[in-house]
């Protein structure tokens, strides 16, 4: 399959994505780690963005986020913390998800392979642009061919740092309670 024709199928896709769960993995590989470090959890997400992962285990801790806002929570603690996000989320729109296949091009090496018919797709994404790749040198990302969905991302950052995300389980489109974003609205936005 070409890269145009899988933009042409997940859009088709995506276009039709309202709300979505999974359960995750989260790897972290940290120089300043010696072992890496090892998270899981489950996270709901609807359109409009509004994610919430839920992180089980090393440390239990909530994670929301929307277009501008990402919100940490933590049980047993009255105090939430809030980081505005927009202009990261801008970039991330920008270079990532309102572009053609031809615009990713123009800022990234992007090669699509899939190793045998029943394997994910793997798009490798490596940066053009010094001003990407002082923070982001590698992006790889794992599709599903039946689902065309997203099911692993991998990041590999300039310090040598890098950071997996592995989703399982994923159901798309099922009914998700507003109040399962309720810490968003918490956060006094």
């Amino acid at each position: 399959m070409s890269l145009d024709e899988l933009f042409r199928r997940t859009r088709s896709v995506q276009a039709s994505l309202k709300t979505l769960t999974a359960s995750f993995t989260e790897t972290s590989v940290s120089t300043l780690l010696r072992e890496p470090v090892v998270a899981t959890g489950t996270l709901v997400g609807a359109i409009p963005l509004r994610v919430v992962m839920q992180y089980e285990r090393p440390v239990p801790k909530t994670v929301a986020l929307d277009q501008r806002w990402m919100v940490l929570a933590w049980p047993g603690r009255a105090e939430i913390e809030k980081v505005n996000i927009a202009a990261v989320q801008s970039r991330v729109q920008k270079y990532f998800v309102d572009v053609s296949p031809k615009q990713l091009q123009e800022s990234f090496v992007a090669t699509l392979s899939q190793a045998r018919p029943e394997d994910a797709y793997r798009l490798d994404l490596v940066p053009k642009r010094k001003q990407i790749s002082e923070g982001v040198t590698r992006v790889q990302i794992w599709i599903d061919p039946g689902s065309l969905m997203m099911t692993k991302m991998a990041l590999s950052f300039a310090g040598g740092d890098a950071k997996t995300l592995e989703l399982r389980d994923i159901k798309i489109n099922p009914r998700i309670d507003e109040s399962a974003f309720a810490l968003l609205g918490r956060a006094g936005r």
